[in-house]
């Protein structure tokens, strides 16, 4: 009975969806942003209420028919890359994992589906967003880090769309009062974000995860190994910077941490954070490996990641029973 009452509302907000894309890509009225945003957000919202199954279902279905009426496939390809990101960030949600975690897992997946979406769809419909941050680049001043900020380009572009996704999808879950079990307690974080951001952390499989992923790809730049097909290329770099993101952001969140705990000194945080930063400017890979091995030590004295996730989980429970 149940699995039949998701499958009805499935198919409810799929003809919701279908005549929605119609109108939208009909008059031509909020195009971008209706394909970019309120589609992924509304089947976010699909997964959470339906669940995982339900909502490819739904995602599958008004797509074709989406092609078939409107009679241009570059617009259903497109609208796919929405409702991928869409689906994806509402299974996320409905884990039992960090915050952390469901960002560096939607912001990678996200790269590659953007990327490989881009390459058809650009043939179709004209754009590309690869083309377009090639075009960025040209105006760069520093023309030897200019692979450096076209690569950036591509790993930051869907980290933003991901977690724009994410934290509009939950505010309206709440909302709609389809909130449930994990999503309610990462709304919770969410909302006490001022309480909370020093301790969100990701889990230790997923930040030494991304350091072997560091690792690997640095000994294939260092071998001068061809990685071959150029957005294969382009699909593995962005993911190498967008895991330095996460362990550089990680690794010093746990390092602020421990400072603060042991010498109680805003001071020291500061004056840390300051030369931090110029070592990051300057001596990069050699800074970068330093909060890696500090992180290490960490965890292995003071198991810090494990404290962190902790720390959070019982304020939520706590005021859950309240």
């Amino acid at each position: 009975m149940n699995n039949t009452k998701k499958l009805t509302e499935a198919g409810l907000l799929s003809a919701l969806f279908i005549v929605g894309t119609i109108v939208a890509v009909g008059s031509g009225f909020g195009y971008t942003i209706y394909l970019d945003f309120v589609v992924p957000v509304f089947f976010c919202i699909v997964c959470i209420k339906c669940d995982f199954k339900y909502s490819v279902l739904s995602g599958i279905s008004s797509l074709i028919i989406v092609g078939l009426i409107l009679g241009n496939i570059g617009t259903a390809i497109w609208a796919s890359q929405s409702v991928i990101l869409g689906i994806m960030c509402g299974s996320l949600v409905l884990k039992e994992t960090t915050i952390m975690d469901d960002l560096v897992y939607a912001s990678i997946l996200g790269v590659i589906v953007m990327v490989f979406i881009d390459v058809y769809a650009s043939k179709l419909i004209g754009y590309s967003f690869m083309k377009e941050f090639q075009g960025y680049t040209k105006v760069f001043p520093y023309k030897e880090y200019v692979d450096v900020v076209y690569y950036l380009f591509i790993a930051l572009f869907p980290f933003g769309t991901v977690f724009s996704i994410y934290f509009l999808s939950l505010i309206l879950s709440k909302k709609l009062n389809i909130l449930k079990g994990n999503g309610k307690k990462k709304l919770q974080i969410i909302s006490n974000f001022r309480s909370f951001s020093r301790f969100l952390c990701c889990s230790k499989y997923v930040f030494y995860g991304c350091i072997f992923y560091i690792c690997i790809m640095e000994i294939l730049s260092l071998l001068k190994i061809n990685l071959g097909w150029v957005y294969l290329k382009t699909i593995l770099i962005s993911i190498k910077y967008l895991c330095l993101y996460f362990v550089i952001k990680d690794g010093y969140t746990a390092f602020q941490n421990y400072l603060l705990s042991k010498y109680q000194k805003v001071s020291y945080i500061r004056i840390s954070s300051v030369i931090t930063l110029i070592l990051l400017i300057f001596t990069f890979k050699i800074t970068t490996l330093l909060i890696i091995i500090f992180n290490i030590i960490l965890d292995a004295k003071l198991n810090i990641r494990t404290k962190q996730i902790s720390i959070i989980n019982n304020y939520i429970n706590s005021l859950s029973s309240k």
